[in-house]
């Protein structure tokens, strides 16, 4: 167990959000992942960022803690017609998102690139 290590990595690449989970929460304490899903969903808020990305290729299997950490970063930037798209899941996670009908909500691509270029375009043109 890792103690106060982020378990999420956020960057910036030209106006978009990119989050990345250094791994699943088993790693982590829950007290220290959802506190600091609140720090980053305050910041989504405060920067007023309306395309995220989370980059979920650093680990195979994220458990509903994460999930649900993830899920608040989308209903976040939804609050303001924003979208959040998902890349790297790994084809456990992706069925897991699907049984979640989490994919419906926010869009997977293959790698990070993918999911940038579309971002991009979005971002041009939410409508």
């Amino acid at each position: 167990m890792t103690n106060n290590t982020k378990s999420i990595e956020l960057t910036q690449q030209k106006g978009i959000t990119i989050l990345t989970p250094m791994g699943d929460t088993l790693s982590y304490r829950d007290i220290d992942v959802q506190r600091e899903g609140l720090e980053i969903n305050s910041q989504l808020k405060s920067t007023e960022a309306q395309v995220v990305i989370v980059d979920m290729s650093r680990s195979n299997y994220f458990g509903s803690l994460m999930i649900g950490v993830i899920n608040s970063f989308g209903q976040t930037v939804k609050q303001r017609n924003g979208q959040m798209f998902l890349c790297g899941a790994s084809d456990e996670m992706q069925a897991v998102l699907k049984v979640m009908k989490l994919e419906s909500l926010w869009p997977h691509f293959p790698k990070l690139a993918d999911a940038l270029k579309v971002a991009k375009a979005w971002k041009a043109n939410p409508n």
